[in-house]
């Protein structure tokens, strides 16, 4: 099961998402407010979709679409908006940052406050990472801060060339973290130190996918990157139509992913292309893979679709049309795949029969399914 990551800002290159990721990009993320006010995204658990929109987090049952609790950040963070998905750590903790710059870690069944950590004055837009009793966070501030679970205590950071939205990828000891700033780190789980660091030319904006023993890293270079995971040296490169804001799904050595022209990709361990669809409407959030079947969205500005292909040679499955913008990857559970888009500046949850598409049921935070 996959839990959603990060979500994703940009549905083209030109609407006022697509002018923010530029504004942010060609500003260096320097930590000034930008206009826009959140976008949704969510993680799915066996018994809860976890939701963070503007400020608060909700839980969501997955089998009814009723909610289960809400956390709203403490008067002390008046103010504070999310824009990163909550991150499941364990069966009694989520752990969610804000652009505030503080990281909250709640309890699962209540959505209790356990500890907050401010890291900086900076935005945080990526989900941070959950490996052992580490939390691993990504920041605008030019810095990954490392956590301790049960505390919040830091205990180490690094600093980078340049932002970080990314959500950090965790192998073993290894952490992976691909920057705005072109720059992929590899770095040492344990105390932060740099095991190698490779420039791709291009920013980089969701977190590195690992494929054998290979870590694959979609840029705005138009490219689709493999590097040997534990040297850094690039194996093979695959030219895209256009930037590659999700990070790919990968099943039986396979990756899947899209880009913001709108062309699905499937791309075996050597680089070779397996199939492609050419769909209307970009794709910037990542896809699910699970059982032969690919879903992933499309967004065409205030709506969007959900797509079910055949992972093993694109043909469609289904498709279902959703309400809102799509700006968060899909997550499975069982036979339920869920999305949160954004409609009309209201977060939406909908979940859909992952082998029909039919509709199951919908659910805005706040109100009622």
């Amino acid at each position: 099961m996959k839990q959603t990551p990060i979500q994703h800002p940009l549905k083209r290159p030109l609407g006022w998402l697509g002018a923010l990721v530029l504004a942010l990009v060609l500003a260096g993320c320097s930590g000034s407010r930008v206009g826009a006010s959140s976008w949704p995204g969510a993680s799915v658990d066996q018994n809860a979709a976890y939701v963070a929109f503007n400020d608060h987090v909700n839980a969501v049952s997955v089998q009814s679409g009723q909610e289960l609790w809400s956390f709203t950040p403490p008067a002390e963070d008046k103010g504070a908006t999310f824009y990163a998905a909550p991150t499941i750590a364990n069966q009694d903790t989520v752990v969610v940052a804000g652009y505030n710059g503080v990281v909250y870690a709640l309890q699962t069944a209540s959505g209790n406050l356990i500890w907050r950590h401010p890291t900086s004055s900076s935005k945080i837009v990526g989900s941070p990472a959950v490996a052992g009793d580490l939390v691993v966070v990504p920041s605008t501030d030019h810095h990954v801060y490392a956590l301790n679970l049960s505390s919040g205590a830091q205990v180490w950071s690094f600093e980078t060339a340049g932002p970080i939205w990314a959500t950090p990828l965790v192998i073993d000891q290894t952490v992976y973290i691909a920057g705005l700033d072109h720059n992929l780190y590899a770095l040492n789980l344990s105390d932060g130190t740099v095991v190698w660091q490779r420039q791709l030319g291009g920013a980089m904006t969701d977190r590195p996918t690992p494929m054998a023993n290979l870590i694959l890293a979609g840029t705005f270079n138009n490219q689709l990157v493999a590097l040997d995971a534990k040297s850094g040296s690039v194996v093979w490169t695959v030219k895209t139509d256009g930037w590659v804001w999700g990070d790919p799904a990968v099943q039986d050595n396979v990756a899947y992913f899209g880009d913001v022209s709108g062309t699905f990709y499937a791309i075996d361990s050597n680089g070779k292309t397996v199939w492609t669809n050419h769909l209307d409407g970009g794709i910037t959030a990542s896809p699910v893979v699970e059982n032969g079947t690919v879903y992933f969205v499309t967004d065409a500005g205030d709506s969007g679709t959900m797509f079910a292909r055949q992972a093993a040679d694109g043909k469609p499955a289904w498709q279902q049309p959703l309400q809102g913008q799509p700006l968060s990857d899909p997550a499975l559970n069982g036979d339920t795949v869920i999305v949160a888009t954004l409609d009309k500046n209201n977060a939406l949850l909908t979940a859909l029969n992952a082998q029909s598409g039919a509709l199951k049921w919908s659910h805005q935070p706040g109100g009622n399914s």
